[in-house]
């Protein structure tokens, strides 16, 4: 699939639904997901659609790992197969925040080179940003690592 780099697994939806958002709507095509493009009833305005509407589920497909794929095949439409995906796969926030905070206290370098291990605990921290709203501003975060050292 162009321009996906992170295939969903189920284990990893907050990093899988930033990625596909922005490609979908980087495509023009968002309103298919979020509902606010409807099938409409002219039959030529319907082939376009569902034309759309088909590429979109073939990125979903072409995103997902080969196992989860058959969950789906009894959705239609694009919105449907991703409603399903949104209510399988994303984590109440509380139980998300609980794993990401676990997660971060107990993140450890062992045998990474640091910017592995940097880059790691900036995608932990990422995540745990998005179930807050709120933004960490980039110049915080060599502070932010810095407590994280002294606390381990």
């Amino acid at each position: 699939m162009e321009n996906l780099c992170i295939r969903f697994s189920g284990k990893n939806y907050t990093a899988g639904e930033f990625q596909f958002k922005r490609f979908v709507k980087g495509k023009g095509m968002w309103g298919h997901i979020d509902g606010s493009s409807t099938a409409p009833t002219d039959n030529a305005a319907l082939m376009a659609w569902e034309t759309k509407d088909a590429q979109i589920i073939s990125w979903i497909l072409g995103s997902i790992e080969p196992q989860m794929v058959n969950n789906l095949r009894s959705f239609s439409i694009a919105k449907d197969m991703w409603n399903y995906l949104k209510q399988i796969y994303n984590q109440d926030n509380a139980a998300k925040r609980f794993q990401l905070e676990l997660d971060i206290a107990n993140y450890k370098q062992g045998d990474m080179s640091i910017q592995d291990y940097y880059s790691g605990f900036l995608n932990l921290w990422a995540e745990h940003s998005a179930i807050l709203h709120s933004k960490v501003p980039t110049e915080s975060l060599p502070a932010i690592h810095a407590v994280y050292e002294v606390s381990n």
